[in-house]
């Protein structure tokens, strides 16, 4: 008969006692401190990489920007389009509610006996 894993009792069991964490963590972990960060490289601002880079980064930025006035008309067009045929599938809807109130109100005034030999010339 083949049984499971058996639980031996090895030694005294300790719990571990939470509470505020210790101070050298901080110190062993730079990266856990507030503010920590890879230093930046001093760059000489009248240098012509630094130029470049300024350029590239205006370009970039500019791009994003107009990117996203584009998208910001697009959506602005599509909100009014998605309006206008909101509005014209409700009044569809009002016409056929009228049209389907118009067809119960002459179904009514129907004399039943009208309606029982309907029903017998269709089946």
């Amino acid at each position: 008969m083949a049984r499971g894993p058996r639980l031996v009792a090895a030694g005294p069991v300790t719990m571990a006692v939470s509470g505020p964490p210790s101070p050298g963590l901080a110190s062993a972990h730079p990266d856990l401190r507030t503010g920590a960060g890879k230093a930046k490289k001093s760059v000489d601002k009248n240098s012509n990489e630094y130029r470049v880079r300024r350029e590239r980064n205006n370009i970039a930025v500019r791009k994003s920007r107009d990117k996203a006035k584009q998208r910001n008309v697009e959506t602005q067009q599509k909100v009014l389009e998605l309006t206008s045929d909101n509005d014209r599938l409700r009044k569809r809807v009002e016409q056929l509610s009228r049209e389907l109130d118009t067809l119960r109100d002459i179904f009514r005034q129907l004399p039943e006996s009208s309606l029982v030999k309907a029903m017998s010339n269709c089946a």
